[in-house]
Protein backbone atom coordinates (compact mmCIF):
# COMPACT_ATOMS: atom_id res chain seq x y z
CA UNK A 1 0.00 0.00 0.00
CA UNK A 2 2.82 2.42 0.79
CA UNK A 3 4.30 2.60 -2.75
CA UNK A 4 0.78 2.97 -4.18
CA UNK A 5 -0.02 5.84 -1.81
CA UNK A 6 3.22 7.55 -2.80
CA UNK A 7 2.42 6.99 -6.48
CA UNK A 8 -0.86 8.87 -6.01
CA UNK A 9 1.21 12.07 -6.05
CA UNK A 10 1.00 11.94 -9.84
CA UNK A 11 -2.75 12.65 -9.68
CA UNK A 12 -3.11 16.41 -10.07
CA UNK A 13 -6.66 16.71 -8.73
CA UNK A 14 -6.48 17.01 -4.90
CA UNK A 15 -9.92 15.44 -4.51
CA UNK A 16 -9.20 12.44 -6.70
CA UNK A 17 -5.77 12.04 -5.14
CA UNK A 18 -7.30 11.94 -1.66
CA UNK A 19 -9.98 9.44 -2.68
CA UNK A 20 -7.34 7.23 -4.29
CA UNK A 21 -5.10 7.28 -1.23
CA UNK A 22 -7.96 6.49 1.13
CA UNK A 23 -9.15 3.48 -0.87
CA UNK A 24 -5.73 1.95 -1.54
CA UNK A 25 -5.62 0.17 1.88
CA UNK A 26 -8.62 -1.92 0.79
CA UNK A 27 -6.49 -3.62 -1.85
CA UNK A 28 -5.18 -6.90 -0.44
CA UNK A 29 -1.43 -6.75 0.17
CA UNK A 30 1.19 -9.40 0.90
CA UNK A 31 0.82 -8.89 4.66
CA UNK A 32 -2.72 -10.27 4.47
CA UNK A 33 -1.67 -13.45 2.67
CA UNK A 34 -0.57 -15.45 5.77
CA UNK A 35 -3.92 -14.69 7.40
CA UNK A 36 -5.81 -15.69 4.26
CA UNK A 37 -3.75 -18.87 3.89
CA UNK A 38 -4.34 -19.91 7.50
CA UNK A 39 -8.08 -19.31 7.63
CA UNK A 40 -8.78 -20.73 4.17
CA UNK A 41 -6.86 -23.87 5.16
CA UNK A 42 -9.06 -24.10 8.26
CA UNK A 43 -12.38 -23.58 6.49
CA UNK A 44 -11.91 -25.30 3.13
CA UNK A 45 -10.63 -28.86 2.55
CA UNK A 46 -7.53 -29.10 0.40
CA UNK A 47 -9.14 -31.21 -2.33
CA UNK A 48 -12.41 -29.24 -2.54
CA UNK A 49 -13.35 -27.85 -5.96
CA UNK A 50 -15.60 -25.09 -7.26
CA UNK A 51 -17.97 -26.15 -10.07
CA UNK A 52 -15.95 -29.35 -10.26
CA UNK A 53 -13.13 -27.53 -12.06
CA UNK A 54 -11.55 -24.80 -9.95
CA UNK A 55 -9.69 -25.34 -6.72
CA UNK A 56 -11.98 -24.01 -4.00
CA UNK A 57 -9.16 -22.63 -1.87
CA UNK A 58 -7.85 -20.68 -4.86
CA UNK A 59 -11.37 -19.47 -5.63
CA UNK A 60 -11.65 -18.27 -2.02
CA UNK A 61 -8.41 -16.31 -2.41
CA UNK A 62 -9.80 -14.71 -5.56
CA UNK A 63 -13.05 -13.94 -3.76
CA UNK A 64 -11.22 -12.11 -0.98
CA UNK A 65 -9.29 -9.99 -3.46
CA UNK A 66 -12.50 -9.28 -5.36
CA UNK A 67 -14.30 -8.32 -2.14
CA UNK A 68 -11.54 -5.81 -1.37
CA UNK A 69 -11.90 -4.30 -4.84
CA UNK A 70 -15.68 -4.15 -4.43
CA UNK A 71 -15.36 -2.40 -1.08
CA UNK A 72 -12.92 0.08 -2.61
CA UNK A 73 -15.44 0.88 -5.36
CA UNK A 74 -18.20 1.41 -2.81
CA UNK A 75 -16.06 3.58 -0.54
CA UNK A 76 -14.65 5.63 -3.42
CA UNK A 77 -18.16 6.23 -4.77
CA UNK A 78 -19.36 7.48 -1.39
CA UNK A 79 -16.28 9.67 -0.95
CA UNK A 80 -16.78 11.08 -4.42
CA UNK A 81 -20.34 12.08 -3.56
CA UNK A 82 -19.49 13.67 -0.21
CA UNK A 83 -16.39 15.56 -1.39
CA UNK A 84 -17.73 16.81 -4.71
CA UNK A 85 -18.78 20.20 -3.29
CA UNK A 86 -15.73 20.64 -1.08
CA UNK A 87 -14.05 24.02 -1.51
CA UNK A 88 -10.73 22.75 -0.17
CA UNK A 89 -10.53 19.89 -2.67
CA UNK A 90 -10.77 21.49 -6.08
CA UNK A 91 -11.37 19.09 -8.92
CA UNK A 92 -9.21 18.99 -12.00
CA UNK A 93 -9.36 16.97 -15.21
CA UNK A 94 -7.45 13.72 -15.01
CA UNK A 95 -4.53 13.62 -17.44
CA UNK A 96 -2.04 10.78 -17.36
CA UNK A 97 0.99 10.65 -19.60
CA UNK A 98 1.88 7.04 -20.31
CA UNK A 99 5.53 6.13 -20.78
CA UNK A 100 6.76 4.26 -23.81
CA UNK A 101 6.46 0.51 -23.39
CA UNK A 102 9.67 -1.52 -23.23
CA UNK A 103 10.62 -5.00 -22.17
CA UNK A 104 11.96 -4.96 -18.60
CA UNK A 105 15.63 -5.46 -17.89
CA UNK A 106 15.98 -8.46 -15.61
CA UNK A 107 18.89 -7.20 -13.52
CA UNK A 108 17.23 -4.02 -12.15
CA UNK A 109 13.94 -5.91 -11.83
CA UNK A 110 15.61 -8.60 -9.73
CA UNK A 111 17.40 -5.97 -7.64
CA UNK A 112 14.15 -4.15 -7.00
CA UNK A 113 12.44 -7.36 -5.87
CA UNK A 114 15.30 -8.11 -3.48
CA UNK A 115 15.36 -4.56 -2.12
CA UNK A 116 11.59 -4.50 -1.64
CA UNK A 117 11.73 -7.82 0.19
CA UNK A 118 14.52 -6.61 2.46
CA UNK A 119 12.67 -3.39 3.20
CA UNK A 120 9.59 -5.36 4.15
CA UNK A 121 11.64 -7.58 6.47
CA UNK A 122 13.30 -4.56 8.08
CA UNK A 123 9.93 -2.89 8.57
CA UNK A 124 7.94 -5.90 9.74
CA UNK A 125 10.52 -7.93 11.68
CA UNK A 126 11.00 -5.47 14.59
CA UNK A 127 7.24 -5.16 15.06
CA UNK A 128 6.76 -8.93 14.98
CA UNK A 129 9.66 -9.46 17.39
CA UNK A 130 8.45 -6.89 19.93
CA UNK A 131 4.87 -8.16 19.85
CA UNK A 132 6.00 -11.79 20.13
CA UNK A 133 8.18 -10.87 23.11
CA UNK A 134 5.27 -9.08 24.79
CA UNK A 135 3.00 -12.05 24.15
CA UNK A 136 5.53 -14.47 25.60
CA UNK A 137 6.11 -12.31 28.69
CA UNK A 138 2.42 -11.81 29.39
CA UNK A 139 1.69 -15.47 28.74
CA UNK A 140 4.53 -16.72 30.98
CA UNK A 141 3.74 -14.78 34.14
CA UNK A 142 2.74 -15.67 36.76
CA UNK A 143 4.89 -18.76 36.44
CA UNK A 144 3.08 -22.08 36.37
CA UNK A 145 -0.36 -20.51 36.10
CA UNK A 146 -1.00 -21.73 32.57
CA UNK A 147 -1.88 -19.60 29.56
CA UNK A 148 -5.53 -19.08 30.44
CA UNK A 149 -4.69 -17.87 33.97
CA UNK A 150 -1.68 -15.79 32.93
CA UNK A 151 -1.64 -12.02 32.53
CA UNK A 152 -2.32 -12.50 28.83
CA UNK A 153 -5.25 -14.76 29.60
CA UNK A 154 -6.73 -12.21 31.99
CA UNK A 155 -6.43 -9.49 29.36
CA UNK A 156 -8.03 -11.80 26.82
CA UNK A 157 -10.97 -12.64 29.07
CA UNK A 158 -11.46 -8.93 29.80
CA UNK A 159 -11.82 -8.05 26.11
CA UNK A 160 -13.66 -11.25 25.15
CA UNK A 161 -17.15 -9.63 25.15
CA UNK A 162 -16.03 -7.42 22.25
CA UNK A 163 -15.35 -10.46 20.08
CA UNK A 164 -18.22 -12.69 21.17
CA UNK A 165 -20.56 -11.23 18.48
CA UNK A 166 -18.01 -12.49 15.93
CA UNK A 167 -18.25 -16.00 17.36
CA UNK A 168 -14.66 -15.82 18.64
CA UNK A 169 -13.20 -16.42 22.07
CA UNK A 170 -10.50 -14.58 24.01
CA UNK A 171 -7.60 -16.21 22.15
CA UNK A 172 -8.67 -14.79 18.81
CA UNK A 173 -9.39 -11.46 20.49
CA UNK A 174 -5.84 -11.18 21.80
CA UNK A 175 -4.38 -12.12 18.40
CA UNK A 176 -6.58 -9.55 16.64
CA UNK A 177 -5.69 -6.80 19.10
CA UNK A 178 -1.99 -7.55 18.66
CA UNK A 179 -2.35 -7.46 14.88
CA UNK A 180 -3.72 -3.92 14.86
CA UNK A 181 -0.14 -2.67 14.57
CA UNK A 182 0.70 -5.04 11.72
CA UNK A 183 -1.75 -7.61 10.39
CA UNK A 184 0.97 -10.17 9.61
CA UNK A 185 1.42 -10.62 13.38
CA UNK A 186 -1.94 -12.39 13.62
CA UNK A 187 -0.68 -15.85 12.65
CA UNK A 188 2.21 -15.85 15.12
CA UNK A 189 0.07 -14.38 17.89
CA UNK A 190 -2.68 -16.93 17.34
CA UNK A 191 -0.07 -19.69 17.33
CA UNK A 192 1.08 -18.47 20.74
CA UNK A 193 -2.52 -18.56 21.95
CA UNK A 194 -2.73 -22.19 20.90
CA UNK A 195 0.59 -23.00 22.56
CA UNK A 196 2.43 -23.41 19.27
CA UNK A 197 5.78 -21.83 18.48
CA UNK A 198 6.91 -20.99 14.96
CA UNK A 199 3.36 -20.88 13.62
CA UNK A 200 4.44 -18.68 10.70
CA UNK A 201 6.49 -21.57 9.31
CA UNK A 202 3.88 -24.22 10.12
CA UNK A 203 0.56 -22.78 9.01
CA UNK A 204 -0.80 -26.25 8.24
CA UNK A 205 -0.13 -27.39 11.80
CA UNK A 206 -1.83 -24.34 13.28
CA UNK A 207 -4.77 -24.79 10.90
CA UNK A 208 -5.19 -28.36 12.13
CA UNK A 209 -5.27 -27.17 15.74
CA UNK A 210 -7.85 -24.51 14.95
CA UNK A 211 -9.99 -27.07 13.12
CA UNK A 212 -9.81 -29.39 16.12
CA UNK A 213 -10.77 -26.49 18.36
CA UNK A 214 -13.99 -26.05 16.38
CA UNK A 215 -13.86 -22.66 14.65
CA UNK A 216 -17.27 -22.22 13.02
CA UNK A 217 -17.75 -21.38 9.35
CA UNK A 218 -19.46 -18.08 10.14
CA UNK A 219 -16.75 -16.97 12.54
CA UNK A 220 -14.04 -17.94 10.06
CA UNK A 221 -15.65 -16.08 7.16
CA UNK A 222 -16.24 -13.06 9.37
CA UNK A 223 -12.60 -13.10 10.43
CA UNK A 224 -11.47 -13.27 6.80
CA UNK A 225 -13.66 -10.34 5.80
CA UNK A 226 -12.44 -8.40 8.82
CA UNK A 227 -8.86 -8.67 7.61
CA UNK A 228 -9.86 -7.68 4.08
CA UNK A 229 -11.26 -4.35 5.26
CA UNK A 230 -9.42 -3.42 8.48
CA UNK A 231 -6.48 -1.03 8.17
CA UNK A 232 -3.97 -2.79 10.43
CA UNK A 233 -0.70 -1.26 9.39
CA UNK A 234 0.94 1.56 11.31
CA UNK A 235 3.35 2.21 8.44
CA UNK A 236 0.42 2.82 6.08
CA UNK A 237 -1.19 5.18 8.59
CA UNK A 238 2.09 7.07 8.90
CA UNK A 239 2.35 7.35 5.12
CA UNK A 240 -1.23 8.62 4.88
CA UNK A 241 -0.40 11.18 7.55
CA UNK A 242 2.65 12.31 5.61
CA UNK A 243 0.88 12.49 2.25
CA UNK A 244 -2.31 14.20 3.44
CA UNK A 245 -0.63 16.36 6.07
CA UNK A 246 -3.48 15.68 8.49
CA UNK A 247 -3.39 13.19 11.35
CA UNK A 248 -7.17 13.21 11.70
CA UNK A 249 -7.58 11.84 8.18
CA UNK A 250 -5.07 9.03 8.71
CA UNK A 251 -6.28 7.95 12.13
CA UNK A 252 -9.90 8.59 11.20
CA UNK A 253 -9.50 6.16 8.31
CA UNK A 254 -7.79 3.69 10.65
CA UNK A 255 -10.72 3.82 13.06
CA UNK A 256 -13.36 3.95 10.33
CA UNK A 257 -12.11 0.89 8.48
CA UNK A 258 -11.74 -0.93 11.80
CA UNK A 259 -15.36 -0.26 12.74
CA UNK A 260 -16.57 -1.14 9.24
CA UNK A 261 -14.57 -4.38 9.30
CA UNK A 262 -16.03 -5.28 12.70
CA UNK A 263 -19.61 -4.71 11.52
CA UNK A 264 -19.05 -6.76 8.35
CA UNK A 265 -17.53 -9.58 10.43
CA UNK A 266 -20.49 -9.58 12.82
CA UNK A 267 -22.97 -9.73 9.93
CA UNK A 268 -21.03 -12.54 8.25
CA UNK A 269 -20.80 -14.51 11.49
CA UNK A 270 -24.58 -14.41 11.88
CA UNK A 271 -25.40 -15.11 8.22
CA UNK A 272 -23.12 -18.11 7.82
Amino acid sequence: AIPAIMAARTIESPRKRLITMLTIPLMSCSARLPVYALLIAVLIPKDATFLGVFDLQGAAFFGLYFFGILMALVVSTLMNVFTRKSKELKDMPFILELPSYRLPHWKPLFQRVINSGLQFIKRAAPVIFVISLCLWTLGYFPQGAGLENSLLGKIGHFIEPIFEPLGLDWRYGVAMIMSFLAREVFVGALGTMFGMSGAEENIAGLAAQIQADGLTLGAGIGLLLFYVVALQCVATVAMLRAETGKSRIAWGLYAGYGILAYLIAVIAAHIF
